[in-house]
């Protein structure tokens, strides 16, 4: 599934050898079908085309696809969902840290810098988070410091989640990933169905050999149906992979089984987004019976 990085995958102690995971995050981060998705003859044929342009109408210069969010490297449980929101700052907004964007990677960023915001994202020496706290691009003297935003509500849920599989004892971004079947970003998931297909056919695979989790939770309608797309096989009696069922939640025969992904079996099951309607949904009351299924998964490693 699209094109691989040639180096040997190595879990150590210290996780994958930096080079590779600076490849890894850079080959997405500068995909190669940016061009081919903004070429003024032929780009509005393009899949990518409409997420792509979609940045046109937000200030500042094109914010890079994300690669990854958390410790790909030692993660243990993994979450799949649609496409990485833009980050666009609102000028007119009552509050100073929502004038501003994220500090996040542009095209204008020297590659080293960008690998280390995939990378050490949440890192605290490093600097690009806070607390759950996204900094902001203002970086004025007046500030005495970096700016930084409210807490990230994902986050907050990927948090909880994490620390239900696996407990709080080690941070959450220590023990899970976030990452998406398409990586260029968008507001409210615009561009994800025509980009899903292509965008995951050539990093998804890459991303997820990359990680030793042995669970994947895939979160949100719009992943479970570029799941579904990308390995067609594996749900031919798993109609109801990211659906409703009877019981208006997912039946757990339909959203939790072993899955040949990323080069590993692993569990995967489905999750409805969080900022869907009808409030947030988490895995502890979604699989009530089953939950110690997810656990055993999610502590053990590929």
């Amino acid at each position: 599934m699209g094109a691989r990085i040639h180096k040997r995958t190595e879990f150590e102690s210290g996780g994958i050898v930096p080079v590779f995971l600076e490849e890894l995050a850079l080959s997405v981060a500068r995909c190669e079908e940016l061009s081919a998705a903004n070429d003024p003859q032929h780009g509005h044929e393009h899949p990518c085309h409409k997420i792509v342009r979609s940045q046109d109408s937000h200030a500042g210069p094109f914010q890079v696809p994300e690669a990854w969010a958390g410790n790909l490297a030692r993660a243990q449980v993994v979450f799949l969902s649609s496409n990485p929101a833009i980050s666009a700052g609102n000028p007119d907004a009552k509050w100073l840290s929502k004038r501003f964007a994220e500090k996040y990677p542009t095209t204008e960023w020297p590659d080293t810098e960008i690998a280390d915001f995939m990378i050490n994202r949440f890192s605290p020496e490093h600097v690009w988070v806070s607390d759950g706290r996204h900094r902001k691009v203002d970086e004025s003297q007046e500030m005495g410091g970096p700016l930084w935003g409210s807490k990230e509500p994902y986050w907050r849920w990927i948090e909880k989640q994490t620390n239900a599989l696996l407990g709080n004892d080690i941070p959450w971004y220590e023990r899970s990933v976030m990452t998406e079947v398409v990586h260029c970003k968008s507001a409210n998931e615009q561009g994800v169905p025509e980009a899903a297909q292509l965008c995951s056919s050539k990093h998804m695979e890459r991303i997820l050999e990359a990680t030793p989790a042995g669970l994947v939770v895939v979160v949100g309608g719009k992943a479970a149906a570029a799941l579904r797309s990308a390995y067609p096989t594996a749900f031919l009696d798993k109609p109801m992979f990211g659906k409703r069922g009877s019981s208006d939640s997912p039946d757990p025969k339909q959203n939790i089984f072993e899955l040949e992904i990323g080069g590993h079996s692993r569990l995967v099951c489905f999750i409805k987004h969080p900022s869907a309607f009808g409030g947030s949904a988490h895995l502890t009351s979604t699989y009530t019976e089953v939950f110690h299924l997810l656990q055993e998964a999610a502590s053990r490693s590929t």
